[in-house]
């Protein structure tokens, strides 16, 4: 059984250029610790990381809630692992086990680990994890092992059996140091079915030169969990030569069964052929009805004087004079447009980096990765909301500048504490450390802020230096009455579009975040789907501004950026289908867990959407405007 997470972990950082060369290098990782190369004979230190139900991945708990006696004694020294951010953003948390003494190209025939009897209330609780499917981690060199802490079967276990199994082991002397016989079985327990803990552990470890290439583990020996039960933990390890290089070793992790199907090549396939479609429909729009129009409007005074159709103009055109009017919530829209931005220029720099290193193989540097982008690219956020306040004439611009600093990380904390403390309540891994907290906190005063307001002041001295393409008059032009629904249905049929272009992609997607044995590593795939989500969005925003301001609504800027936002609305009613439909998760906790990380996701998608198809309605407005000749 092999686990589902990364492997090599991402280089804490000191200081904050630290931290983003490390999220920006090649993935390195950290073993001997520093060169993963060993000399024979030379110890591998064993870290024990989490433990949880199957069905829940992201309800964890240390390894020493199984309650065994592995990290227990006075006899070993257990040393706790330094985490990145990334990493106790992940909810790690690694210990050493001193008991299991693996040596680099020494094989070991089995070993003692320790021996304990199972008291009630550690039975009953035992009991009850493996019942509920319980897996553990562990990682040796930075590769990871997975494996159930026992099993459990429909089938009658008759106990005295396992009792004589055990009387038969001592007499043997295979467990020299096991119990001299085992305790009665209680007879309410014979026949019955019992749940079944693994007692062995068989390490099979591969070497190439200096190196470990390949880590896989088989537990067996179970042993039936009652009170009373004599527990004697044993290991074993083999080590084998292989040819595989150490650059490639973590690939043996992948399924590319699953992530490289032809469902996967078919949405690509999907998306370009929507793309090519709503491509053509602004095509047709800006080559022949803005082309008649712009040749209408441009005709000479005779030209018009001749035409009797040059007083029946109607449509766009009219409300030349209002469409650059300042939108309604300046400060609102302007704090949505910016996170937008922010975001967008935050998801391109984290898929950049992962596509270059690898981040599928480092335990924690995405997380890490997304942290560092989203504190470096707040600079375009500030940028672009300074730029816009300020085009649009707004005031008190200093305020605005706070809002758009705080909305992002405000909507984050919120997610962030609840989470917190749910896990706090159950104590699990997820409970983020106070170290970390407070590093994100100075990490966001120190570069963060000073960022966005440098941002900002650019911004602002951009929009000084360019004007609007036509004036805007002093009186609101009246809007044409329009039927109730028609915003309404343009947002709810906008947003629909680009999710048809997206939900393939979020089944791969929710299927590597949702679970244990897949690890999402197509970055390709997404940056492709990612660009052409971009092209749809845009062309869908073109289609709605177009429609808007042909109806004589010059309300534009909202129009846009709802339109596109919704997409949003429709992949967290898809993660609702998913969580129903698509997993087995259940319990408090977990559900605390799916439901705030799935909203968050989808308040940023909606933000990057928006802010999309803003900047797109923008550039079309701003190029057929600067055409025409308004009086």
């Amino acid at each position: 059984r092999r686990a589902a997470g990364a492997v090599m972990p991402a280089p804490a950082a000191a200081v904050l250029v630290g931290l983003f060369i490390a999220a920006s290098a090649p993935g390195g990782a950290v073993a001997d610790k520093d060169t993963h190369e060993y000399k024979p004979g030379e110890p591998l230190v064993v870290w024990t990381d989490k433990v949880g139900p199957y069905n829940n991945p992201q309800e964890t708990y240390k390894y020493d809630a199984l309650g065994l006696c592995e990290l227990e004694g006075d006899d070993i020294h257990v040393e706790q692992a330094d985490l990145s951010i990334g990493e106790a953003l992940g909810g790690h948390e690694l210990y050493s086990s001193p008991r299991l003494e693996i040596k680099f190209g020494v094989e070991a025939q089995r070993r003692r680990v320790c021996s304990m009897v199972l008291s009630a209330e550690k039975a009953e609780s035992l009991a009850a994890k493996i019942n509920e499917n319980y897996w553990y981690q562990l990682f040796i060199d930075d590769l990871p092992i997975w494996a159930f802490v026992g099993e459990h079967s429909k089938f009658s276990v008759d106990v005295s059996r396992f009792s004589r199994l055990l009387q038969n082991r001592n007499r043997s002397g295979d467990a020299s140091d096991a119990q001299s016989g085992a305790p009665p079985v209680p007879k309410h327990l014979k026949g019955k079915p019992l749940p079944r803990i693994y007692t062995h552990r068989h390490f099979t470890l591969f070497w190439n030169g200096n190196q470990v290439i390949e880590v896989d583990m088989e537990p067996s020996d179970p042993w039936p969990v009652y009170t009373g039960a004599p527990l004697n933990f044993t290991y074993s390890a083999v080590w084998y030569a292989t040819n595989k290089d150490f650059e490639s070793r973590t690939n043996r992790y992948l399924d590319p069964t699953f992530f490289e199907h032809k469902v996967h090549w078919f949405s690509i396939v999907n998306s370009f052929m929507l793309c090519l479609f709503l491509c053509a429909v602004v095509a047709i729009i800006l080559m022949k009805t803005l082309k008649k129009d712009f040749t209408r409007y441009a005709a000479s005074e005779a030209d018009e004087l001749e035409s009797l159709d040059g007083g029946d103009e109607s449509g766009w055109k009219q409300v030349n004079g209002d469409v650059f009017r300042r939108p309604d919530h300046l400060a609102i829209f302007t704090v949505l447009y910016a996170s937008g931005v922010h975001m967008a220029c935050t998801i391109f720099s984290v898929l950049m980096f992962s596509m270059v290193n690898s981040y599928y193989a480092q335990r924690g540097a995405t997380a890490t990765s997304f942290v560092i982008s989203y504190l470096v690219t707040v600079l375009a956020g500030g940028y672009e909301g300074g730029r816009i306040f300020r085009m649009f004439g707004g005031q008190h611009w200093k305020r605005t500048m706070v809002y758009q600093c705080l909305f992002l990380p405000g909507i984050g904390y919120g997610g962030f504490m609840l989470i917190n403390t749910t896990a706090i309540m159950y104590r699990a891994t997820m409970t983020v450390p106070f170290k970390t907290i407070m590093v994100i906190i100075v990490l966001f005063l120190v570069l963060c802020v000073p960022l966005h307001l440098a941002g900002t002041m650019l911004g602002r001295r951009a929009a000084a230096e360019r004007s609007f393409p036509c004036r805007v008059h002093h009186l609101k032009r009246p809007i044409p009455t329009k039927h109730w629904l028609f915003t309404p249905a343009m947002i709810v049929t906008a947003g629909l579009v680009p999710f048809g272009c997206l939900f393939i992609e979020m089944y791969f997607i929710l299927s590597a975040v949702w679970s244990h044995n897949k690890i999402y590593y197509v970055y390709g795939f997404m940056f492709a789907i990612l660009l052409l989500l971009c092209l749809v969005i845009v062309c869908v925003s073109i289609t709605c501004t177009y429609v808007l301001l042909n109806a004589e609504d010059y309300r534009w800027q909202w129009q846009s950026f709802l339109c596109c936002s919704s997409t949003a609305v429709y992949v967290f009613l898809y993660t609702i289908h998913y969580f129903f439909n698509s997993t087995q998760m259940s319990g408090f906790l977990q559900t605390v867990y799916y439901f705030v990380t799935s909203f968050n996701f989808c308040v940023g998608l909606g933000l990057f959407c928006g802010s999309l198809g803003f900047a797109g309605a923008s550039k079309f407005v701003f190029l057929i405007y600067s055409n025409i000749k308004a009086e």
